[in-house]
């Protein structure tokens, strides 16, 4: 019978331990259930407190949540039929559970079971507090109840109480406690079920936290989406920006915002877009404060973000993810807002945070534009990548009145020491308050800022595209496709109405000397002061422009009268003739200007571009800076030029350049002692044109070059041919124009030309004009001496009627100089030339020179030379220039063609 009695004792306690097991198993999956069914956090908690406290069958089971500053509040709560006070949405301070118990809550995983009556606790330790370990068993210790602490449960009602941490990523979230109002105790099986279930629920707050996370981010990536596309709209670009910035506004849940685009470099303006609630100050962008924000007042940027003048209330954040928000006084702001630190070294724009303008030094100078509104934050993130800044977005936000509710009246007198007498609840309400800027909308603000700034350089890159299109890199003015199309513009209005339009075509003088002298980077230089200048001569509407290298177009509209024209045309001769100053030296610079009038001079663009061209060319030939204005007979000469050019070009591939010579003589023997090869062009269409017709234009065009290496080679192979012929050997005499001699391989060109003909450097002479050798002293010296060391002889062609001092030529390595012939045809009429000629003579022999007289024709001049002991003549008393083939006659019959004998007999001259 006793037997039986014990089964059955056995029995039931099996089915109760059964029954047991089964309630507990269906808690914890209902609780599994709830988090796997309901991602809302607030859901969770309030039926975990609803399960546990019914599970426990406790009177009351809150879950109390710690903040960032160590205070706490219950979020959520379960009472059974009002048996304790409600302390749903109360807030307790930091001080209310001592820094040793939240440690070893947070280390220890600590359990705490308080029986108020019995004055004791039970702690219960899961993990090592040094090592952080689990323990294979808990660690449990006795210890009695601090008075305070008992005191503060009593007021509540509480007889016993139990409290379990809610850890998650390692910090301590929260309490779940269990109230009750008498003494209780719990069983092992309930501790292990409770530990359970919190765990579970540090799951769900993971989850949760992962769940807001990816919430938060799908909604910035929907907001980033949004405004990408409208950045990308085909809508007004001022719609677009303003639509932008009040969609910034309010996902950033600012009162108000602005938008500020830096002028883009190439005509517009700035740009500020508002929305909301704005201080009192128009151009808040362009106070100190924002400019060096934005990093455009370079020079006081890297003072200003100075850790040791910059204020601690500042948030200087590290784009684009690790984001950190410091509040004031906050020991970490001093260690990361160097710019120089490792952290802050991004590409993209950090943004700045202002907790409190009126708490902010640096913000002091504006806070009067601020008094009248409600503004108390503000974020600033600059549109900028490295250093590329392009303006800066700002939103603000207004001060906020908030409102807490805590337990009990906080006292001066013994707060700290002393519990609450009554956990009424009671409202602190505090004014000049703003809501924190948090991560979320720090990293929102970030990206929107990175496609802002995209849009506006995509934006400025489209707008720099077309503007290169229509100007010119160097000077910034219209090109000459800009040019035009405005010139018919200006012309299509002409038609309706009677006013007058001119165009201006301008060369500078002379530039190449100072690109070839001073360099490209000071040409350069020089062209945008004279594009300068150029503008400020000119009036509203008025179009300059330039067309190329050293050549600028001007448009007149809307003129009255050509008078108003010449006044603006003959400003811009003084300003231009102003001295330009480079590194402390001054250079003078001159220009050649033609005007074409419409509809006078021609009815369409290209029309008058000719004309002007034309008119500036004749300035040109006018002796230069000056203008002329368009005429007919301009327009003649103009078109008879570009036929000759048009020619040119074609007289070297047609062959139709032939050399002449004419022979030099010895004063006393009469034997030929030199040719001078003397261009001639047989043209097709123009027949035979003489020298100085052609030879200008051909060093305008560069063809100069390719004219004067083929009159070099063709004048050495044909002495070669008369040396190989047997006929006695003289020298060759060859003329260089300007720009031959000054082009940089010219002793090389020389050099070729000599080895590839064979002729000997002593039977070539090179003739250069006195204004040639003078353009540049040095130069000229240095390039006559690689001559001379080569063994070639150099003459000076026309001396006498150029500019050169007796100082230059005696320093300038010569072998001959030649009279120019305007004093060997005047000194019969004009004495004073036969004492220069005279005189000419004896300076040449002084130096060592021989002397040459070109242009003789008669024998009173020849009596005259030889009298005063010139060394040589050439002229037409003698013979003219001549063919090859009559120069080969010449040179073999010289005493029946040339100077008879009688001639050279001192008495039949006298």
């Amino acid at each position: 019978m006793a037997q039986q009695e014990s089964e059955r004792t056995s029995q039931l306690q099996e089915e109760t331990e059964a029954a047991s097991l089964s309630a507990e198993e269906s808690l914890l999956n209902r609780i599994a259930t709830k988090i796997r069914r309901s991602l809302e956090l607030p859901e969770i908690l309030a039926t975990t407190a609803e399960e546990i406290r019914a599970f426990l069958s406790t009177d009351r089971v809150k879950i109390y949540s710690f903040h960032a500053d160590g205070s706490g509040e219950v979020i959520a709560e379960s009472i059974y039929h009002h048996r304790l006070p409600s302390l749903l949405g109360l807030h307790f301070p930091a001080d209310d559970i001592p820094y040793h118990a939240r440690q070893m809550f947070l280390k220890a995983r600590q359990r705490v079971i308080v029986d108020v009556a019995a004055g004791r606790k039970i702690l219960s330790q899961l993990d090592c507090p040094n090592t952080g370990e689990s323990l294979i068993s808990e660690d449990i210790s006795y210890c009695p109840v601090d008075e305070c602490h008992i005191e503060y449960l009593s007021t509540m009602g509480v007889g016993s109480s139990l409290t379990v941490p809610i850890l998650h990523q390692n910090q301590l979230w929260g309490l779940l406690v269990s109230h009750h109002a008498k003494p209780r105790r719990y069983s092992e099986r309930e501790l292990k079920i409770i530990q359970l279930l919190v765990d579970q629920l540090s799951i769900a707050i993971a989850q949760s936290n992962l769940l807001f996370r990816a919430r938060n981010q799908a909604d910035h990536e929907a907001t980033i989406n949004k405004i990408s596309q409208i950045l990308h709209s085909p809508i007004n670009n001022l719609k677009i920006r303003q639509t932008v910035l009040d969609q910034a506004v309010k996902v950033l849940d600012g009162s108000g915002g602005r938008l500020y685009i830096t002028p883009d470099g190439i005509g517009e303006s700035a740009q500020v877009f508002v929305c909301g609630e704005q201080a009192n100050i128009a151009e808040l962008e362009e106070s100190s404060f924002w400019q060096k924000i934005i990093g455009l007042d370079k020079n006081k940027q890297a003072e200003y973000l100075n850790p040791a003048i910059l204020s601690q209330s500042w948030g200087l954040m590290k784009p684009p993810i690790a984001t950190n928000i410091f509040p004031k006084n906050s020991s970490k702001s001093q260690a990361l807002i160097n710019q120089d630190h490792p952290d802050n070294k991004h590409p993209v724009s950090q943004i700045y945070i202002i907790t409190d303008i009126y708490q902010e030094p640096q913000f002091k100078e504006l806070i009067p534009a601020f008094k009248s509104t409600g503004i108390r934050s503000l974020l600033i993130v600059p549109l900028q990548y490295h250093q590329q800044c392009v303006g800066c977005l700002t939103i603000f936000r207004n001060e906020i009145e908030t409102a807490t509710l805590w337990a009990g009246r906080l006292r001066k007198d013994k707060r700290n020491s002393r519990p609450r007498k009554s956990f009424q609840a009671w409202r602190d309400i505090r004014k000049g308050q703003t809501k924190e800027w948090n991560q979320d909308e720090i990293k929102l603000a970030q990206a929107l800022g990175l496609h802002l700034y995209m849009a506006v350089m995509q934006k400025r890159v489209q707008d720099t595209i077309k503007h290169q299109a229509s100007h010119d890199l160097l000077t910034g003015l219209p090109n000459r496709l800009l040019f035009n199309d405005r010139l018919s513009l200006e012309l299509a209005h002409l038609q309706q109405g009677s006013k007058m339009l001119a165009v201006v075509f301008l060369d500078l003088d002379f530039f190449k000397n100072i690109n070839d002298t001073l360099g490209h980077a000071t040409g350069d230089q020089l062209l945008q002061q004279v594009a300068q200048r150029l503008q400020a001569c000119l009036r509203d509407g008025d179009l300059v422009a330039r067309w190329g290298g050293d050549e600028f177009t001007i448009l007149l509209p809307g003129l009255q009268s050509a008078e108003n024209a010449v006044h603006i045309v003959e400003r811009i001769l003084h300003v231009i003739s102003a001295p330009f100053n480079f590194n402390g030296q001054e250079f003078y610079v001159k220009a050649s200007i033609g005007i074409s009038f419409a509809p006078y001079d021609g009815e369409d663009a290209e029309t008058l571009l000719k004309n002007a061209d034309a008119a500036m060319y004749k300035a040109k030939q006018k002796g230069r800076n000056n203008y002329q204005v368009y005429t007919p007979a301009i327009g003649d000469k103009a078109l008879e030029r570009m036929v000759l050019e048009n020619n040119l070009y074609k007289a070297l591939q047609r062959e139709e350049f032939l050399l002449y010579y004419q022979p030099q003589l010895d004063i006393f023997t009469g034997k030929i002692v030199g040719m001078e090869a003397l261009i001639r062009w047989q043209s097709v269409e123009k027949g035979l044109i003489r020298p100085d017709h052609f030879i200008p234009v051909a060093e305008e065009t560069g063809l100069i070059f390719q004219i004067g290496e083929w009159v070099l080679k063709t004048a050495c192979q044909q002495n070669k041919l008369w040396q190989q012929a047997g006929l006695p050997p003289i020298r060759i005499a060859v003329n260089l124009s300007a720009k031959q001699f000054q082009q940089q391989d010219l002793v090389k060109t020389i050099a070729k030309v000599l080895n590839e003909t064979g002729l000997d450097p002593d039977y070539l002479e090179i003739e250069i004009t006195e204004s040639i050798a003078i353009q540049d002293v040095d130069f000229t010296i240095a390039v006559l001496h690689s001559l001379r060391s080569m063994g070639i002889h150099v003459s000076m062609d026309d001396f006498g009627i150029g500019y050169s001092s007796l100082w230059s030529l005696k320093r300038f390595p010569l072998d001959k100089l030649k009279i120019d012939r305007s004093f060997i045809n005047d000194f019969i009429s004009h004495p004073k030339d036969a004492a220069i000629i005279t005189a000419i003579i004896d300076l040449g022999h002084a130096l060592n020179l021989k002397l040459i007289a070109e242009g003789v024709e008669t024998a009173e001049q020849l009596k005259f030379l030889r009298s005063i002991n010139c060394d040589g003549i050439q002229g037409y008393l003698f013979s003219p220039p001549v063919t090859a083939k009559a120069a080969t006659e010449l040179l073999n019959n010289q005493t029946q063609t040339l100077l008879k004998p009688d001639n050279l007999n001192p008495d039949s001259l006298a």
